[in-house]
């Protein structure tokens, strides 16, 4: 796929990682790409692999009909590229599998649109990372000197292995959206100005944007004291997690599916597990200790581009209230701001994943 270092892993028991496939048999025609039948059964296959992004082990997914190495190359293929790219950065927690269903829903909803519309064929690929230490380092990779299984990186570094990651592994298609959720939107902001002139960037979407005033905010008031005390006493949140640490992965699955609805994903329990661990636990206390530390008065320089730029804002987001959303549509052109109607949850990955993959189409044109 790429001329950069990479590692595949062992898919763990009852945890499919490097490839799905919804159904076994083929539901579309390889020539013309029209859906025979259903959009809903169109097979959509996954690759999830370790990749090294500027020294340090990163997990990485892609999902899209087609996963060739053709496909997947990192240079623009001219006037014969059909490929759309999109890039999600997680917010925090930023576990790549969170937006697994929500990816997967979203490229059906595109090529059913282009499908309606009658247009070409196009190739969809949904690309998503996790931050660094937030999922835990596969065995076989923890002897890398530097990169080690109980470091922590804070907003800065988590930033950097973005900006590092665009620029080593993603293809420059015909082209190019990005999202960032949560924090994830602040990341997105902040590598916009190092990034804009290599890609065919349309859009730089933010969704429940967590880019100013975190401290302010209804979780942040509630859980500045908390994470601060977990900072101030790591040795808390070792013992907090250590005993975790000790439980059997099916187990953990099992009492995360206990509390989630029936018809969660699979991979969404699995990627709730996985922050079931000592070392990832304290690096989201660490970023979000950071978080809250530096996303305070809003950054007007993170703006700069305010073609490129759209939001979307929750009617009752934690996060960022509704009044920031309304202050931004005032700074940025009519339709560059949008704010949600349908109450959708600031973690939409849990319940309304459906929603927001119909929601995001507006932004990919």
């Amino acid at each position: 796929m790429s001329p950069h270092k990479k590692f595949e892993t062992p898919p763990a028991p009852n945890m499919s990682i490097s490839k799905e496939s919804d159904n076994d048999s083929l539901p579309f025609d390889r020539v013309t790409g029209r859906v025979r039948g259903s959009v809903n059964m169109l097979d959509i296959e996954k690759n999830v692999e370790w990749v090294e992004v500027s020294g340090r082990w990163s997990r990485m997914s892609i999902m899209g009909t087609s996963l060739t190495p053709e496909i997947l190359s990192i240079e623009n293929q001219g006037e014969k590229d059909e490929r759309i790219i999109i890039f999600m950065i997680p917010g925090n927690p930023g576990n790549d599998g969170f937006y697994t269903d929500f990816g997967r829903r979203l490229i059906r909803n595109l090529i059913a649109r282009e499908e309606r519309l009658g247009h070409r064929r196009v190739q969809f690929l949904f690309y998503t990372l996790s931050h660094l230490n937030h999922v835990l380092l596969p065995a076989a990779l923890r002897c890398s000197d530097s990169h080690k299984v109980n470091e922590r990186f804070n907003l800065g570094d988590q930033i950097q292995h973005k900006l590092d990651f665009v620029k080593e592994y993603l293809p420059r298609g015909n082209r190019v959206y990005m999202f960032g959720h949560g924090a994830g939107a602040y990341m997105l902001l902040s590598i916009l100005p190092y990034i804009k002139d290599d890609f065919n960037l349309r859009k730089a979407v933010c969704l429940f944007p967590t880019i100013e005033k975190m401290t302010e905010s209804p979780h942040g008031i509630r859980l500045r004291k908390v994470v601060s005390t977990l900072r101030q006493n790591d040795w808390l949140a070792r013992t907090l997690s250590f005993w975790v640490d000790l439980m059997p992965e099916s187990l953990k699955r099992r009492i995360i599916s206990m509390k989630l609805s029936s018809d969660q994903s699979p991979e969404l329990v699995d990627s709730l597990s996985e922050l079931l661990h000592m070392n990832v636990f304290r690096n989201i206390v660490h970023l979000c200790n950071d978080e809250l530390d530096k996303i305070g008065t809003l950054d007007e320089t993170l703006l700069f581009h305010k073609n490129l730029i759209y939001f979307y804002y929750g009617a009752n987001d934690g996060w960022c209230p509704i009044e920031q959303g309304q202050q931004m549509s005032e700074r940025l052109t009519r339709g560059h701001v949008v704010i949600d109607k349908d109450h959708v949850e600031h973690s939409f990955v849990f319940r309304d994943a459906a929603t927001m993959a119909e929601k995001v189409l507006q932004f990919i044109v």
